[in-house]
């Protein structure tokens, strides 16, 4: 349990922290492409935790020597930790959930090619629910699939906040980084769940001013939940339910604060389960903004198989980024999470094609920044061990974004930043294609029998 989130460090958001280099072993809202890119702001580590020297792969790490590249997927020798978990899923020698965790921009917080991507997978090693999830609307926007929430004034979204030149908050708001709050009486939050779920798992904050709130379930209430305790840190409280689609509402008592992360959605048979952990204009220096320890909590307790970073458009839009800069920081998040679920393989998802025009022009080209921070991200991944999905090249490569934003039925949005939802589509098939033909040859240099037929295992 987290003995307490202490607040970010409050200095210029400029300012760069020394980070560790790889011990080498073995967004983006609707961007104007006519304007001046906005200038998103770092944050020195806001951690209790000492950082480590360099981050290795352990030496009993599963590595195998099998194709470097599969499709766009490179390095797929390296995803040995997701491939046993699904291989136990198939064989019937694991009776688990293979969670797999997406976090980044807005491109995930879509969950239109997370979606896909979680569709393929599940089609073949079956729905192990649909994951973590937001309750309410912690940002105007917010939308997944199968998921729409709303919420009352009173409660609000609760996250790490920049306001007069500093930094502030507490670094304590769940799996995702946001998280909403509040302390009245009377204040409701509600999601409706498309998707057919069994269980459901409420993840929150407990502290000694914590409040209470109760759970309705399809309007009949469920249950109590009391959130003062003794000590601050991360509470759960979950409960079984019709395997069906539900709606879950939050109403507060007003006895004390109440802060809620999000909830987790479960089904009774073993598969996969993909979590979309998106943030409309997120840099990979937000998931620096989280205390440490209580990342840390949160990361065991869901307890991945596979850890995906998607980001990198939001960073190719940052006119003071320096290549140094970035690769310390994607160090950094890199050592956090092998520290928190050292089980877990890891991916860098490179960002799609990003394509930017001379003002008053219509001569759309990619934007070169793309390319170099793809190339900070090649090398990273490779140093740690981790795999790399290059989703500009299963664009098509450079020129791809122009190219897509110009057809009939375009795959590329008018902003040239994002993609429409077939082109999401296209994307997450592609990343979903891919991985699985690569767990087919890894099966193949393990000597095991090739499958493809999806198997239902009970959990338990």
């Amino acid at each position: 349990m987290v003995a307490g989130c202490a607040a970010p460090p409050k200095g210029p958001p400029s300012e760069i922290v020394a980070a560790p280099r790889v011990a080498r072993s073995g967004g983006e809202d609707a961007v104007s492409p006519e304007t001046p890119a906005p200038t998103p702001l770092s944050l020195p580590t806001p951690s209790s935790a000492p950082t480590p020297a360099s981050v290795s792969i352990p030496a009993s790490s599963p590595t195998l020597a099998f194709s470097t590249t599969v499709g766009h997927l490179e390095g797929p020798g390296r995803l040995a930790h997701l491939f046993e978990a699904l291989s136990g899923i198939e064989d019937g020698h694991a009776h688990d959930d293979v969670r797999i965790l997406q976090y980044g921009d807005s491109h995930t917080a879509a969950d239109l090619g997370t979606g896909a991507f979680r569709r393929a997978l599940q089609a073949r090693y079956g729905d192990g629910g649909r994951g973590f999830v937001s309750v309410g609307r912690p940002w105007t926007s917010f939308s997944q699939d199968g998921i729409h929430g709303g919420m009352t004034k009173e409660f609000e979204p609760q996250r790490t906040s920049f306001k007069d030149g500093r930094f502030s908050g507490d670094g304590c708001y769940g799996l995702l980084g946001i998280g909403i709050g509040a302390a009245s009486s009377g204040a409701r939050a509600w999601t409706e769940v498309g998707p057919r779920f069994s269980r459901v798992e409420l993840d929150y904050w407990q502290e000694p001013r914590g409040g209470s709130f109760d759970v309705f379930i399809d309007g009949a209430r469920a249950g109590r939940v009391a959130t003062r305790a003794a000590q601050p840190g991360s509470g759960y409280f979950g409960f079984n339910l019709a395997d069906a689609s539900h709606q879950v509402e939050l109403r507060t008592l007003g006895d004390g604060e109440v802060r809620v992360f999000g909830m987790t959605l479960d089904r009774p048979e073993a598969g996969v389960v993909v979590d979309a952990l998106g943030i409309n204009g997120a840099q990979i220096f937000n998931l620096l903004r989280a205390n440490e320890e209580h990342f840390a909590e949160q990361l065991r307790h869901r307890a991945p198989k596979l850890v995906v970073l998607a980001y990198g458009t939001n960073e190719a839009l940052e006119p003071r980024l320096t290549d140094t800069e970035y690769e310390d920081k994607l160090v950094e998040v890199l050592g956090r999470i092998e520290r928190a679920a050292p089980a877990a393989s890891c991916l860098l998802l490179g960002p799609p094609d990003l394509a930017r025009r001379a003002k008053g022009k219509d001569d759309w080209k990619t934007w070169p920044r793309v390319l170099e921070i793809l190339a900070v991200q090649r090398r990273v991944a490779e140093a740690a061990g981790c795999a790399f999905y290059d989703q500009l090249g299963a664009m098509g490569g450079p020129g791809s974004m122009a190219a897509w934003a110009s057809e009939p039925e375009p795959r590329g949005n008018r902003d040239r930043v994002h993609l429409t939802r077939s082109g999401y589509l296209q994307l997450g098939t592609s990343f979903a294609t891919d991985l699985m033909r690569a767990y087919d040859d890894w099966r193949a240099e393990k000597g095991l029998a090739p499958t493809g037929a999806k198997v239902t295992w009970a959990k338990g």
